[in-house]
């Protein structure tokens, strides 16, 4: 192979590499009127690539809201979450609740219920479910208005349909569980984070 031949090669190579990084890294343009995922906070998350939230193809799936029995030492109990909704308290903002439930055996008093409420992106690497907000807390069992965790993202235009899911996870306090999340139903809302 001739010097000026390997030296092309070498070359092509590095500018594949140099755009490939610049993808990754966020370095393309935005397009006009694409807004990046945030944070529950309001801080852009990490993919600074150009795209927007949107609807689920598949309309409303429901996969179970209520997990099966899980055992955790002598305790039997369902990990719970209902339908992403606009929220009846705050009507500019979409909600989900998680709780847990017991269904038999000694369980403890409370466990820390966290939950995450996902929003459908879409960008140049395709559509993926990305959280939008979070939120943890010491409940007992049941649900209910006391004893489930609430997370809660404000509509920042209610023009288009979005799709939304949550996804529930509970630790027992004082017991070793096993891990896992449970999802919610799958709901198009008219609510863009």
């Amino acid at each position: 192979m001739t010097r000026t031949l390997m030296f092309r090669r070498v070359r092509r190579t590095l500018v594949v590499v140099s755009c490939t990084v610049l993808a990754l890294a966020g370095g393309w343009p935005a397009n006009a009127g694409a807004s990046p995922p945030s944070s529950a906070s309001g801080t852009p998350l990490a993919s600074g690539h150009s795209g927007h939230f949107a609807s689920f193809s598949g309309g409303d799936i429901a996969p179970l809201a209520e997990s099966g029995d899980i055992v955790a030492g002598s305790c039997v109990y369902r990990q719970a979450i209902d339908n992403p909704h606009i929220s009846s308290t705050a009507p500019d903002a979409a909600s989900v609740h998680g709780w847990w439930l017991v269904t038999g055996g000694e369980c403890p008093s409370t466990a820390t219920v966290s939950v995450a409420l996902q929003g459908y992106w879409c960008d140049f690497f395709g559509c993926r479910w990305i959280t939008v907000a979070t939120d943890a807390g010491s409940h007992a069992e049941g649900g209910g208005g006391g004893n489930r965790t609430t997370a809660r993202r404000t509509c920042s235009d209610t023009s288009r349909p979005v799709g939304w899911r949550g996804l529930v996870d509970v630790d027992l306090d004082g017991v070793i569980d096993p891990p896992g999340l449970t999802p919610s139903t799958i709901v198009n809302l008219f609510c863009v984070p």
